[in-house]
């Protein structure tokens, strides 16, 4: 909800200097060209005004344009991206799962749901604060397009793991309707501050439906015929505890049980 809040950075040389540091140089070809190709899309325009600018009868009406396009560029992106998943997320409200044995929707699907991951303002704030831990570099100012890296490199390793991680959906026929969030994709294998080793990935696409993707060998968490209420509180326990400040729910009575059962 914050205004601006994927605003891209004025990026200046010492920031391509990192970006390419920390997240270009240690991936393979497949993933670097990628995050090549990116980064020189997000970085074309600056160049244009930079090398026209000067020329310019109108210098103001480039900076202009230049503001406008760092301020649309990641949230137009991010709407690619959505619009990419709603095929998907229709046939996912039909029960009907398919497209993860599908190569090319499989990559659609699996790019959602780590952009969704690593988009947050919470998975931004922890980032930011733990890399400048004991004198660590700065990286508030590429953060909004690391993200979209890093998040195209998780997608890039559950997609070799797919045949071994299962894609299950969740079921929720209980009383204890599922809540959303702030941070809509989990790790279920996170804990506290610790960076987890394994994932466990869960999201809810209605109250009464969420998706989990499985660690590497690891048999669904819950049965295919569906959660017990207890089990659906923990859930729904588990995404306020993540969330950074805001909970959707289906009613506002779900809501306040959320809070009353959180104590």
């Amino acid at each position: 909800m914050d205004r601006d809040f994927y605003k891209l950075a004025a990026l200046n040389p010492d920031d391509l200097v990192l970006i390419k540091w920390l997240v270009i140089d240690p991936v393979n070809s497949v993933g670097k060209k990628y995050h090549q190709e990116f980064l020189a899309a997000l970085t074309a325009p600056a160049r244009f005004v930079e090398q026209y600018k000067a020329s310019s009868t109108n210098p103001e009406e480039l900076d202009e344009f230049l503001d406008i396009q760092r301020t649309n560029v990641l949230e137009d992106y991010h709407a690619g991206i959505e619009n990419s998943f709603q095929p998907l997320l229709d046939d996912i409200l039909n029960g009907d799962l398919t497209f993860y044995s599908d190569e090319k929707r499989c990559i659609t699907f699996l790019h959602f749901i780590c952009s969704q991951l690593m988009r947050t303002k919470r998975i931004k704030e922890r980032a930011i604060e733990g890399t400048k831990k004991n004198g660590g570099k700065d990286i508030s100012r590429i953060w909004d397009v690391i993200s979209h890296m890093f998040a195209v490199n998780i997608g890039m390793s559950l997609y070799l793991e797919r045949t071994k991680r299962t894609l299950a959906p969740v079921r929720n026929h209980t009383d204890i309707p599922f809540v959303t969030g702030d941070q809509p994709v989990l790790n279920l294998h996170a804990q506290g501050t610790t960076p987890p080793e394994t994932a466990s990935l869960y999201y809810p696409v209605s109250p009464r439906l969420a998706l989990l993707l499985t660690e590497v060998n690891e048999t669904p968490t819950f049965t295919s015929d569906g959660l017990t209420s207890t089990q659906a509180t923990a859930l729904n326990m588990r995404m306020l505890e993540a969330c950074h400040s805001q909970v959707f729910a289906e009613t506002a009575s779900e809501l306040l049980f959320l809070k009353q059962s959180s104590g």
